[in-house]
């Protein structure tokens, strides 16, 4: 078994369709001619000394050469550990030393800015590729193409690791949670493809970065069909109607944030977005308000996605055509969920309680943390720490993550809820809800409100819509108004920077 056997099925029945499509130069890459590649750059790291179980990391925005350096690690049983473009030194030092990885494929401008100050805390690197130029004693990627064209993937067994992903680190440092062939390949065949319903003639286009386990689903699922997948280095809601217009996109993914800029941005006289038709999302619940319109506007059918780094990518899917709104959808093959009361039991239909799963895509541990590793199981069921709902016909519904409830005045509050009734007012383009310490309640609802360009509402205006919607103790007792969110790497809101600007804003 190997993960990289994708490409060889692909050359044996379509070598000639496009495979990787460069966004921003044109490049187009047939199945036959990024076998190649991958074979080329898999023979060169080889010729560094790289062997089975070795860790690659891949430091590099998304684009063909991301794609080729993930799968020639892939190939000869290495590791491939990427890493966010955005990432500075402290970050990069970690993960670069905590999974003790011996290349680093990286872009050449972010290595020259981000490496001399940490090249020298880094004992176990001993070889960095540039793309994009040498810098200091870097090798250059686009010079390592003498190597042979044909190669065989190094057989692997599927418990195997063929990636590591560190988490965001929500809470001390970043766990790096180890996949296998295994995961990749089941969770590509029997899950990618029945949610996104793709075939070899489509061409997939996502706005998040390919080091996100979004992979499975962006690039995975749709290369195990024979599919196209288009690159792009960063996402802009202008750039993504572009490409979709300009290379006939038919499926496109991303996150609740991206789809509302988008929204934004459309108009139908400069973008003709008529091969799109099929829009998913995940990385965070979309807000209901927003789901229809996505499929009116651009005349896509859309589905939502839920699932986590440590369950390679999907867990439960909603249906194309038999989505309910906020909803997830029903639990995806080869996978079991159930909603607990935290202690194991089942809680009943409609009552919430934290989403706790077991599948073939569940990852093996996290990379040297044994003790964080038993903690995240209980008797073969991961618990993922979202709080969730099921209803009597087994559709799931995210209510948040379980450590950010607010509890006010002795209630639950799910920042999740609050956020989604003011979604609904029209002058709001993004929200996030923290709870807030109060002398009297414990903690309150405060809401951090993005207007829409040219729109006004006051803090009083949004308590009372949300009272209209909501119940009173819901309902955020501060609104306030600021002129961007912080979002992580996929854009997603990141609750939790919000909450410490708040609580522990910096000395002046």
């Amino acid at each position: 078994m190997n993960l990289s056997s994708i490409l060889d099925h692909n050359c044996e029945r379509i070598p000639a369709r496009p495979a990787v499509i460069c966004a921003e130069d044109g490049l187009v890459l047939s199945h036959a001619a990024f076998r190649a590649m991958v074979n080329r750059l898999a023979g060169a790291f080889r010729d560094l000394g790289v062997g089975k179980g070795d860790r690659v990391a891949i430091f590099l925005p998304n684009s063909p050469a991301y794609l080729a350096a993930y799968f020639a690690a892939v190939r000869i049983g290495a590791v491939a550990t990427p890493f966010n473009i955005m990432f500075r030194g402290p970050e990069i030092r970690y993960i670069l030393n905590n999974s003790r990885a011996r290349i680093l494929v990286a872009a050449r401008e972010e290595a020259a800015e981000r490496l001399p100050a940490i090249r020298a805390e880094l004992p176990h690197l001993e070889k960095v590729i540039t793309v994009g130029g040498t810098w200091e004693d870097s090798l250059d990627f686009d010079q390592l193409g003498t190597y042979p064209d044909d190669m065989e993937p190094v057989d692997c067994a599927p418990g195997d690791p063929v990636t590591i992903l560190y988490t965001s680190g929500t809470t001390g440092q970043p766990k790096g949670a180890i996949l296998t062939h295994h995961n990749f390949l089941a969770n590509a065949a029997l899950n990618a493809c029945p949610v996104l319903h793709i075939n070899d003639q489509d061409l997939f286009f996502t706005g998040t970065p390919f080091c996100h386990i979004f992979f499975v689903l962006t690039v995975l699922g749709p290369l195990y069909t024979g599919a196209g997948v288009l690159t792009a280095r960063r996402f802009t809601a202008p750039n993504a109607l572009k490409y979709i217009a300009d290379f006939k996109v038919t499926h496109f993914a991303g996150v609740p944030t991206m789809y509302i800029y988008m929204l934004e941005e459309f108009t139908p006289e400069r973008y003709d977005l008529s091969s799109w038709r099929f829009a998913q999302s995940a990385g965070a619940s979309m807000p209901a308000e927003y789901i229809n319109r996505i499929e009116k506007t651009f005349g896509v059918g859309f589905c939502e996605c839920y699932g986590a780094t440590e369950t390679s990518s999907t867990v439960t899917f909603g249906r194309l055509g038999h989505g309910r709104p906020g909803s997830v959808g029903l639990v995806a093959p080869g996978w079991m969920v159930k909603v607990t009361d935290g202690r194991g039991n089942d809680a009943p239909p409609g009552q919430v309680g934290e989403l706790w799963v077991k599948g073939q895509g569940l990852f093996s541990g996290y990379w040297e943390k044994p003790h964080d590793t038993e903690a995240a199981f209980r008797d073969g069921w991961f618990k993922t720490g979202d709080m969730g709902r099921v209803d009597e016909d087994g559709y799931h519904y995210l209510v948040d993550r379980k450590n950010d409830m607010i509890i006010s005045g002795g209630y639950n509050v799910y920042p999740r809820e609050v956020e989604d009734a003011i979604y609904g007012h029209p002058a709001v383009l993004e929200v996030v809800v923290i709870g807030l310490p109060d002398p009297v309640l414990g903690e309150i609802p405060a809401a951090y409100i993005v207007l829409k360009p040219g729109e006004q509402a006051t803090a009083e205006d949004i308590r009372a819509f949300c009272k209209g919607i909501l119940a009173p103790y819901k309902a955020p007792r501060r609104v306030e108004f600021v002129a961007t969110l912080p979002k992580g790497p996929t854009g997603k809101i990141l609750k939790r920077i919000v909450r410490d600007q708040i609580l522990y804003p910096p000395r002046s």
